[in-house]
């Protein structure tokens, strides 16, 4: 897909953005309804209101507000002015970054682009600071998402994992950045590069464009700071379980106009169960030119090598009860693996003007390379553990596009300030894969070997005969304006046009392009509005609306794109001086169009004419609550902690049983969330410090791919016990699955997919600052 943005900073672009408007109501092949005409209107209007007053007050530069800028002290209540601020000026302004604050609550999240306090942002935002990464160990982005409220992730035994909420999947945004794959089913870098996890649940379609209404995670990455620090760890505990990281950062010249920060990782390690091995290198590294005192330029680069066993789980009874296997299992053959090694480049640049308003341009390119050689089960298991096999071979290369460009300041209309936000972003996914199998209905030494130790030889390995080229790109324009109709009471209006687009190629044919699916002007109004009722409680409310395109297949192509709209309302207060967040919040989400198999008709749909059809028919809804809580009970105790109730169930399907029944895999309806820790001394003591920490999660049962494979609820304990030796030393040991609970972490079908969570372990690490 061509997409072409023009932007005129004059009267000009307002007559664009009318004629695009004309352009989309003559559509012929969409109505303009009364519904998609409001759609329309909430984001024109935004758009239109924003740019005329933006440039103006880009132009002219308050001289009072300049002065005030000047003589401005910093506060526990100030808000940063630049995401510059938020994270450059971390250790000197406590609004920025978590890395160094010693905090799990934040002041500010940045995915929003104005730099919003939580209880501003009418939807559920929870944020995992760098001191509860530290406090609990944790390295990966699975295991850190695990901690964040509503939020499920299912492993895939290869290192990567798919990760929901409220019963949809999650999307990834890099630095506000959003990116249409890259989560799910993806390789992740090692934690120690970033500052923050920033976690919306429900859709964020406005700074998104199209994907599931589960929510988006913001991956914010360290920044360079203006004085020397240096900080390490290694680790070290069960199955051979090492990892290691070190993080400098200071200035790069005297002057301090240039700043670095270099990170490395790596971690080498053995599993629970047999034969299984994950060994990787992650390397970050980031340098800011302050080009003026307004001005910054950042550039980034990044790269990780990674080899890693590829299991596929273990196998279930032909009626989906558990086989009761040893957790230790490894079914398969254990020359399985999978390589994926990622690089990315990125920069950034932001000016900020008088009068509070700044620019920010950000763009990122990602290229992956991933060859998976691997083997699985493939029938059921026979009383004498015994079964049928096939072996794959797969190679996928993606190449990530993401640009982000954006205007952001306050104006004053009818003495009612107003925050603008006005801008545009493009994303783009490039996939040459291709991939191929042995079964062993073709292959008969791959018939009736023992699920354990089969004797399978490596140099079966299937031809990769067929590849496809598949280019997903998207881009859209946004705008917003948040209007502070009184001192306590703020609406939020706004919206994005969408455009996606997808096609494929044979690549091995040489055969045209296929347009498979294509989306044009495809609005997504939002609406909020936040009451703080007292300085410390504030109510919500919001609607917000979402698209995400679908892989199924009718016979006249493509199904178009699931619409889905979400209200949320909630309270979100403050305590102890902002020092302890609670919200609580309730949802319900509906989604049309999701694709319903045509029973009546052969498997004739498809790229390859073979697979099951398909029609936009379906529904479902998800709804719910949430409650959660983050901070600083008392000095040196802090706390998270989350409970989260979601009913997701179909409304519509072309199989009748399935009606009422719910609608995800692996999401419990009840989920449990607790992490707690506390430190014996003040913050001023630094020296023979004890600490300790504890934490659970439990959950309601789930059932898996098959609907026939299910668990019952489950509750796993963890414990952690520090100590603080000196100001730069800090040994901790953590213990997981204290009471060594048997259960699945993840369930499949009756063939593969089904993992058992970690047997009792432990972890011990010691941490250094400098």
């Amino acid at each position: 897909m061509r997409l072409i943005l023009i932007y005129e900073i004059e009267s000009k672009g307002v007559v664009a953005v009318q004629q695009a408007a004309g352009r989309v109501a003559k559509q012929g092949n969409r109505k303009l309804t009364a519904r998609s005409a409001c759609q329309y209107g909430v984001f024109l209007w935004s758009m239109m209101a924003g740019l005329p007053v933006m440039v103006a007050q880009a132009a002219d530069t308050d001289d009072a507000a300049k002065k005030k800028s000047q003589q401005h002290q910093t506060t526990d209540n100030d808000m940063p002015s630049s995401v510059e601020s938020l994270v450059v000026q971390g250790e000197r302004n406590r609004n920025a970054t978590t890395d160094g604050t010693g905090n799990y609550v934040v002041k500010a999240v940045s995915m929003s682009k104005m730099l919003m306090r939580l209880d501003e942002i009418p939807q559920s935002v929870s944020v995992l600071s760098r001191q509860q990464m530290r406090d609990q160990n944790l390295n990966t982005v699975d295991d850190a998402l695990k901690q964040v409220p509503g939020v499920n992730v299912n492993l895939y035994g290869d290192g990567t994992a798919g990760m929901t909420a409220r019963g949809y999947a999650l999307t990834p945004q890099f630095d506000g950045v959003p990116s249409t794959g890259g989560l799910q089913m993806a390789q992740q870098f090692d934690v120690a590069i970033y500052d923050r996890l920033e976690v919306l649940r429900g859709p964020n379609g406005m700074f998104q464009g199209s994907a599931p209404p589960g929510g988006s995670v913001n991956f914010v990455r360290k920044r360079p700071l203006d004085h020397f620090k240096a900080q390490g760890s290694f680790s070290g505990g069960s199955w051979n379980n090492f990892h290691a990281d070190a993080d400098v950062t200071g200035p790069l010249t005297a002057s301090k106009r240039v700043t670095g920060r270099f990170v490395l990782a790596g971690t080498d390690r053995d599993y629970f169960y047999q034969k299984a091995h994950d060994r990787r290198w992650t390397a970050y590294a980031d340098i800011d030119v302050h080009v003026t005192d307004h001005t910054t330029v950042s550039l980034v680069a990044m790269g990780q090598k990674n080899d890693t066993t590829r299991f596929m789980g273990l196998p279930r009874a032909t009626d989906g009860s558990d086989l009761h296997l040893n957790r230790n299992s490894f079914v398969g053959a254990n020359w399985g693996y999978t390589t994926s090694p990622m690089y990315e480049l990125g920069g950034e640049l932001e000016h900020r003007f008088g009068g509070g308003w700044r620019v920010r341009l950000s763009g990122r390119h990602r290229v992956t390379d991933n060859s998976q050689h691997y083997s699985y089960l493939n029938s059921p298991v026979t009383a004498q553990k015994r079964g049928n096999f096939v072996v794959s071979t797969a190679s996928i290369h993606d190449q990530y596009d993401g640009a982000d460009l954006y205007f952001t300041g306050p104006v004053r209309v009818l003495r009612h300030k107003i925050d603008l936000l006005i801008g545009g972003n493009y994303d783009s996914d490039v996939m040459v894969d291709g991939g191929a199998s042995q079964s062993w209905r073709t292959d008969t030494s791959l018939t009736g070997l023992d699920i354990f130790s089969p004797a399978i030889s490596s140099t079966i390995e299937p031809a990769l005969t067929t590849m496809y080229r598949e280019p997903t790109r998207q881009g859209g324009v946004y705008g917003s304006a948040r209007v502070h109709l009184l001192p306590s009471l703020e609406l939020m209006l706004g919206g994005r046009l969408s455009f996606y687009e997808y096609k494929y190629k044979n690549i091995s044919r040489n055969t045209p392009y296929v347009i498979s699916q294509k989306n044009n002007a495809v609005p997504t109004p939002y609406l909020g509005l936040v009451w703080h009722v007292v300085p410390n409680l504030t109510a919500y409310a919001s609607f917000t609306d979402t698209f995400s395109p679908q892989s199924a297949y009718s016979l006249s192509g493509r199904l178009k794109p699931v619409q889905g709209q979400q209200i949320e309302g909630g309270l979100k207060g403050n305590f102890f001086h902002r020092k302890l967040n609670v919200t609580l919040s309730g949802y319900r989400v509906i989604e049309r169009n999701k694709a319903m198999a045509e029973g009546d008709m052969e498997p004739i749909c498809g790229r390859s004419g073979t697979s099951t059809c398909y029609r936009a028919a379906g529904k479902v809804r998800s709804q719910g609550a949430e409650v959660e809580m983050i901070g600083r009970l008392l000095p040196g105790w802090d706390i998270n902690a989350s409970y989260t109730y979601n009913d997701n169930v179909i409304l519509k399907d072309s199989t009748a049983s399935l009606v009422g029944q719910a609608y995800t895999p692996n999401s419990p309806k009840h989920l449990f969330k607790l992490w707690t820790h506390y430190r014996f001394a003040p913050p001023e003591v630094t020296r023979n410090v004890w600490s300790v920490g504890g934490g659970l999660t439990a959950q309601s049962g789930t059932f898996g791919t098959s609907r026939t494979v299910t668990q019952g609820s489950y509750v796993v304990a963890n414990a952690q016990i520090g100590y603080q030796l000196r100001p730069e030393l800090n040994i901790t040991v953590n213990v997981n699955n204290l009471s060594n609970t048997r259960y699945f972490q993840r369930l499949g079908n009756i063939y593969y997919y089904n993992y058992y969570g970690e047997p009792r372990n432990f972890m011990a690490t010691v941490q250094s600052v400098f």
